[in-house]
């Protein structure tokens, strides 16, 4: 925790923090969920930045104001105000330069957020909570990629969907548990699913290209599932941004492609994430680097630490006797911070045409060895974004209209965050809205 020593409320968070993970190691958080909202007020007080004039002070007698979250939420609030305003300083970047300093071995993976990353990690993951997955085979692999099938009892439509994911996350927050289950929707909705899983990066994936991993893995998926004929493709995140390129590349394979929660135009005033990236030298965004999965995890983290971050622990402690919520929350998390190592080229490449070139929204590049645009996309083409998401900001997602020669282009726009958008209740409609428009003659 050097990296805030000094900093207003540092020991009362270190105090609170180590309480947290050792009640979360123990096993005990029902018993020390008291001391720890006495904790978090002790925390917020010692912060005196984040009480500007207007705010009250929390106080010390929470049994008379209600939750917890209603005693803080106006810290949180403003508390989050004030660390944007430092994260889009030149320290923040600068900041971010030294955690691309320790990726590159030039520097120890030092005390502050990458160590509280680490530590919060290895203790959600003694939770060893059960899968319950929906069932599925796999097909093929491909390095360390895994196509699975999702079987609909009763298959209704007779072309296939194969969802993308990401590679900076696990997909199984597309079928979290029973009821939160993006798969879970489209199967009983009769379509039948595939899923490319890009799994944890081999010592040969490291060495691997973007082309490779969307014209080689991506593309032998297609192959293999639709047998000649066009499938339906459903992008999520960056894997959104695979299935464009591979749509783009390649646009007779695809009769429908939808994009949820992927980024566009990485160039957007309110992208945090793209302004920390775009403040590396393009030099050593573009050098192949292993980035661990728990350092970026951290830099995810850091986007809003305490709206987000310090925000769910709030609600955990107020609802610790609800034990559906808090299997939830304990997925959740297990979730979150389980991200796998990044492949060296791949995130490379990714970063220097995307976040420092923004490429998809610039006309023709090159890629696999030809002049790529989204214009040569024809497909019908659903687009999906989060109204909250912090990750993704809707203008970043939106840039996609227009970019293609789509002559069926739709969004829905969904008032949750990134992560919501598969587990939100606001987001519960999502997998039949999508298996709808997909059926549309």
């Amino acid at each position: 925790m050097t990296v805030v020593a000094g900093l207003p409320g540092a020991e009362a968070f270190a105090a609170f923090y180590s309480r947290f993970v050792d009640a979360i190691r123990a096993g005990g958080l029902r018993t020390s969920a008291e001391p720890l909202a006495e904790d978090l007020l002790s925390f917020a007080r010692a912060c005196a930045i984040a009480w500007p004039a207007g705010l009250a002070d929390p106080g010390t007698d929470r049994a008379q104001v209600g939750s917890l979250r209603s005693v803080l939420e106006p810290w949180l609030m403003s508390a989050e105000a004030a660390y944007q305003q430092w994260a889009w300083s030149p320290a923040a970047s600068e900041w971010i330069r030294t955690v691309m300093a320790s990726w590159q071995g030039t520097l120890p993976l030092s005390a502050g957020p990458t160590t509280a990353a680490a530590g919060w990690r290895d203790a959600i993951r003694g939770w060893g909570l059960p899968a319950d997955s929906l069932p599925r085979t796999e097909i093929e692999t491909d390095g360390a990629a895994r196509l699975y099938h999702y079987r609909a009892m009763r298959v209704t439509r007779s072309t296939p969907v194969l969802i993308v994911y990401a590679l900076v996350n696990r997909p199984s927050i597309l079928d979290l548990e029973p009821g939160r289950s993006l798969i879970g929707g489209l199967v009983e909705a009769g379509r039948d699913v595939y899923l490319l899983d890009w799994g944890d990066p081999t010592e040969a994936d490291h060495g691997r290209s973007l082309d490779d991993f969307v014209l080689g893995t991506l593309a032998r998926a297609v192959t293999a599932i639709g047998r000649g004929r066009p499938i339906d493709l459903l992008g999520v995140c960056q894997g959104g941004v695979l299935s464009l390129l591979y749509t783009a590349s390649q646009p007779s394979r695809v009769r429908r492609l939808v994009t949820m929660v992927t980024p566009v135009d990485f160039h957007t005033g309110e992208d945090l994430l793209s302004h920390w990236v775009r403040s590396l030298e393009r030099s050593a965004a573009a050098e192949p680097q292993r980035m661990p999965g728990f350092m970026l995890d951290a830099v995810f983290q850091s986007l809003a630490p305490f709206r987000i971050g310090m925000g769910k622990v709030i609600d955990l402690l107020d609802h610790i006797h609800d034990e559906p919520w808090v299997r939830l929350f304990r997925r959740m998390e297990q979730w979150v911070h389980d991200g796998p190592d990044q492949p060296a080229r791949f995130a490379a490449t990714f970063s220097s045409l995307f976040y420092q070139q923004n490429c998809l929204v610039g006309g023709p590049f090159e890629f696999g060895g030809a002049r790529v645009d989204l214009r040569q996309i024809r497909s019908p083409l659903l687009n999906i974004y989060g109204l909250q998401d912090h990750i993704v900001p809707p203008a970043s997602s939106r840039a996609l209209a227009g970019l293609t020669q789509s002559k069926r282009y739709t969004e829905i726009a969904v008032p949750t965050g990134h992560i919501g958008m598969f587990v939100s209740s606001r987001a519960a409609e999502l997998p039949r809205q999508i298996a709808g428009w997909l059926a549309r003659r």
